[in-house]
């Protein structure tokens, strides 16, 4: 049986509901996510919860529909020159830049 331990690390979006993603993000290289405000991304997967004093709780149903809201929509990241440019985008035309191409290499194997 396979067993994957997380770090998570709780990350505060305006207020109370936290946003629980894997600390590690970066050093392990995952894919670029979500874009929180104007200077940190969010490497990997990650959940939105509530949090009371001794562990996470729901969101109520309008926190629900404001982050869904917020977070609907997958959000593609590219350079331009030296900068990082965040761009949002479908669900379609994101899983369609993010698949790789097919193999297109011929075999030349003698």
């Amino acid at each position: 049986m396979l067993h994957i331990t997380y770090n998570y690390a709780l990350q505060t979006l305006c207020g109370a509901p936290h946003n629980v993603c894997n600390d590690n993000g970066i050093a392990e290289n995952l894919p670029l996510n979500r874009m929180l405000g104007d200077y940190d991304i969010i490497h990997g997967t990650f959940f939105i919860c509530g949090l009371t004093r001794d562990d996470f709780t729901d969101l109520t149903p309008q926190q629900m529909k404001h982050y869904e809201e917020m977070y609907h929509d997958p959000q593609l990241f590219f350079l331009l020159g030296k900068t990082l440019c965040v761009e949002h985008t479908t669900p379609e035309e994101y899983s369609r830049v993010m698949t790789p191409p097919p193999n297109t290499k011929e075999n030349h194997e003698r």
